[in-house]
């Protein structure tokens, strides 16, 4: 019997460390005022939406009820695709 933990056990352990890491500099930074807080517990939400799906569902059900918010999102998600896209072209070309 193998004692090595699975690569997917591994990846939902590393991002709950980073998720709880984050949550932490997030408090930190409501304790320091120099501190950027807000961008510490977003990236918090994020790391433990990969996680718990649930998260996952109550970002999603937050960004639809900030249409705004959706749309910004959506942009830079745009925007990532096809910088990536343009990226893989370039290495064919080559």
């Amino acid at each position: 019997m193998s004692r090595h933990t699975p690569p997917l056990r591994r990846g939902k352990i590393r991002n709950l460390i980073l998720a709880i890491v984050f949550f932490i500099l997030g408090v930190i930074g409501v304790l320091i005022p120099v501190m950027p807080q807000i961008a510490f517990f977003i990236m918090s939400a994020i790391f433990l939406s990969l996680v718990f799906p649930s998260v996952r569902r109550a970002i999603r059900r937050f960004r639809h009820r900030h249409p705004r918010l959706e749309k910004i999102y959506r942009e830079w998600r745009h925007r990532r695709i096809r910088k990536r896209q343009e990226r893989i072209r370039k290495g064919k070309d080559l």
